[in-house]
């Protein structure tokens, strides 16, 4: 991912936090907002089943 976006680096901060917490559900809101971020250039693809390759 990005790690050079400042945007990206504070979402993966706040899910970290929330994992920390244990919220989950939280830490997972930060991630699809991270990973929708429009200044991603990378792609990254759903398997068969909704998980991550």
């Amino acid at each position: 991912m990005n790690d050079q976006c400042p945007t990206c680096r504070h979402y993966r901060a706040l899910r970290e936090q929330a994992k920390q917490a244990g919220d989950y559900s939280k830490a997972t809101d930060y991630e699809v907002l991270r990973r929708r971020h429009p200044t991603h250039a990378v792609y990254v693809p759903r398997q068969a089943g909704g998980r991550r390759v």
